[in-house]
Formats: structure tokens, C-alpha cells, sequence
């Protein structure tokens, strides 16, 4: 329980609510009502922070401000005292802000003077970091682990990033999602301005993607088809919530939805395909696979799930404009990326990638 302030009389509050929260460079341009969200990490309730900016509680170097002015580097933002709600632990270690996690290894952050090169490949709680510079940093996925955790799921990529940069200026976001079953490369930004960059690049289709899937049966097509189809979400009857399928829409529904595929290795029962994506929907590669007679394999939703074998879908290569990167699946046995392929495909796809000369090894 929380005790009064002797003073005052009112609940006391943590000195982090007290004293001036001056902005970071990394976080600038934030909006007030978001920048205090961050920084109290839920400990106050939105409507709660709302009333108290609206009523002129929250002062921005002296004045009053709206909920969503947006705020510059070096100002200072004074609160009121506040009872902050003790943050429900997650798992990994996630920490109060400022505060360090509970046998986490920070590892995995580029430090000053510190290129890229030294950083990639390193574990971070259990993250693998391929690249890290000061506006992002991108990881490799591995395929079971959520981009976010949900009320099925606690554990993701998020939470593990949260864990990772506990006390950053600003926590890593992630600027787009890959499916709990698949691999693979992951972005996330570590300044407001740089998510606001990479959202608008992705919107844009200014961010290339490629993906690798095995797939069911003899892929018919030789060179690149373009797959085009209308998709809609279907909501399934699921006691947990949150599960969403992808089907074809009917005649003048849904929203289009358009990938290249072809074919790079085929076996008696299964193809190999290397699948570009021009637009980002739900499901979209396993969704449009499946509509063709080709469900990617060991996909439970889509096709049919096979027994020790995971979903052989995976993030290759995702290029900036500035730069490209890439990651080959670590697959196993029959459908083990050969290494020549892999190289070749480097090649193609990712000549200058930061972590090129390490995955071509």
C-alpha cells in the first residue's frame, strides 16, 4: 500500500514523478500524452494522465501544453505527485524505468565507439542481434517466439527488448511484425524520430521483403509468378480470442494483395520458393500459397502440421534504402539451406549488407 506523504497528506510518488522528465534527444517529436505513457510505463493510467494535462497539471518548461504537442530535445516536463501502480512483472526481467533487469546481460547493445560489426551476431536475452546502430537495431526472430505477446502468448520479442534496453532513453519499438511460426528478420526502432521514419517507409512500400518458404507438392511454374488476390480476415471461434484467418474475398471485397514467387530448388513433394512481398497482409505468403494448392509446410492453420518439423516460412532478407539485411534460415535436414544457394542468394539480394560477410561464411 502506498503511504501518505508526511507533508502533503497526498499518496506519495516515486522521484521519477517528481522531478523534471527532461527530453532525450531519442525521444523527441513524441507527443506530451505519449511521451509520459512511455516514461511511467503504465504505472498511470491514460485517462488519468489525460485529465491531469487538461486541467494544466503537467507543465512544459514552465507553461501548459496540450496532450499532444509535441515535444523537442532538452525541454522539461514537470509532473505532479502521483501514486504510481507497481508494474505487473513480466517475464525476462522488464524493470521499472531506469532501473536495471534482474540478470540480464546487455550484451547485445552497441556501445560508443563501437561499430555494427562488433555487435552483430551477439546474444542479447536470448535475441539474436544482427545490426545495431544509433537509430535501430535489427534481430532475428526465431520461429515459436511472438513479435508481441498477447493473452495466449507472454513471452516476445518486444518483451525481450524491453528487457534488453531497461533504463534506455527510448525502449526499441518494432516497426512491423512477422507470425509467431515464422523466422526470421525483425527491425526495431530506438529513437521516436527513426519509428516515425521506418513506419512511413513501410507504409510507402519503401522497404523491401523477401521471404524463403518450403512449400507441398511440385511447384508448376518455372520462372517468377506474380500471385494477386483479393483477402479477407476471418475472426475464428476461439475461447482465448485473437485468432484471425486469411481467406479469398468475395467479388469486389476484401483488399488486394500481391507477392512474386519462384522457384529456386524442387523434391519429389515439395518446391522451395523465394517469395518478394509488395503488399503487407495478414497471412498474406501462407494465405496466397495455400489458395494455389501449395500450403508452406508443417502450417497448421493453412495446411497440414507435421509432426517435429516447423513452419518453413522465414524473413530473408529485408533492404532499406540505405542498406540491405540478411539472414538464412537455420533449417534442418531434408530442407537445410545448401550453402551455395545461400550465398548465391546473399549475392542477389543483399551484396552490401551489414552482415553479409558473416552469414556468407
Amino acid at each position: 500500500m502506498t503511504k501518505p506523504d508526511a507533508t502533503t497528506g497526498e499518496p506519495a510518488a516515486s522521484p521519477a514523478a517528481r522531478a523534471p522528465l527532461v527530453v532525450r534527444p531519442e525521444e523527441a517529436g513524441q507527443k506530451l500524452l505519449q511521451f509520459l505513457q512511455r516514461r511511467l510505463e503504465g504505472q498511470v493510467p491514460g485517462s488519468a494522465l489525460l485529465r491531469i494535462i487538461r486541467t494544466g497539471q503537467v507543465r512544459v518548461d514552465g507553461g501548459r501544453k496540450k496532450p499532444f504537442f509535441r515535444l523537442t530535445s532538452g525541454q522539461e516536463v514537470r509532473v505532479p505527485p502521483l501514486a504510481l501502480a507497481t508494474p505487473t512483472p513480466k517475464m525476462h526481467g522488464e524493470a521499472t524505468y531506469g532501473g536495471q533487469p534482474h540478470g540480464i546481460a546487455h550484451s547485445g547493445i552497441t556501445h560508443p565507439g563501437e561499430t555494427s560489426a562488433d555487435a552483430a551476431g551477439r546474444q542479447g536475452d536470448g535475441l539474436d542481434i544482427l545490426f545495431e546502430n544509433a537509430g535501430y537495431v535489427a534481430v532475428r526472430k526465431p520461429a515459436g517466439l511472438c513479435a508481441h505477446a498477447g493473452t495466449r502468448h507472454k513471452d516476445s520479442v518486444a518483451d525481450r527488448l524491453k528487457a534488453l534496453y531497461a533504463g534506455a532513453a527510448f525502449v526499441p519499438v518494432l516497426t512491423h511484425r512477422l507470425d509467431k511460426d515464422t523466422s526470421g528478420i525483425l527491425l526495431a526502432a530506438k529513437t521516436y524520430t527513426e519509428l516515425r521514419r521506418l513506419n512511413e517507409l513501410f507504409a510507402a512500400r519503401g522497404v523491401t521483403k523477401t521471404y524463403l518458404a518450403w512449400v507441398d507438392g511440385a511447384w508448376p511454374h518455372e520462372g517468377p509468378l506474380l500471385m494477386e488476390d483479393q483477402l479477407e480476415r476471418l475472426e475464428l471461434d476461439d475461447p482465448h480470442g485473437g485468432r484471425r484467418k486469411t481467406r479469398a474475398a468475395g467479388e469486389g471485397e476484401g483488399k488486394t494483395a500481391r507477392a512474386e514467387a519462384r522457384p529456386l530448388l524442387r523434391k519429389r513433394s515439395a518446391t522451395l520458393l523465394l517469395v518478394r512481398l509488395f503488399t503487407g497482409r495478414t497471412h498474406q505468403i501462407r494465405a496466397q500459397l495455400s489458395l494455389r494448392g501449395h500450403a508452406v509446410i508443417s502450417d497448421g492453420m493453412y495446411g497440414r502440421k507435421v509432426r517435429g518439423v516447423p513452419m518453413l516460412l522465414h524473413a530473408l532478407c529485408l533492404r532499406l534504402p540505405e542498406r540491405a539485411f540478411f539472414s538464412p534460415p537455420d533449417w534442418a535436414g531434408p530442407f537445410a539451406l545448401p550453402k551455395r544457394l545461400a550465398a548465391a542468394l546473399r549475392a542477389e539480394l543483399a551484396p552490401d549488407g551489414p552482415n553479409a560477410a558473416k552469414d556468407a561464411e
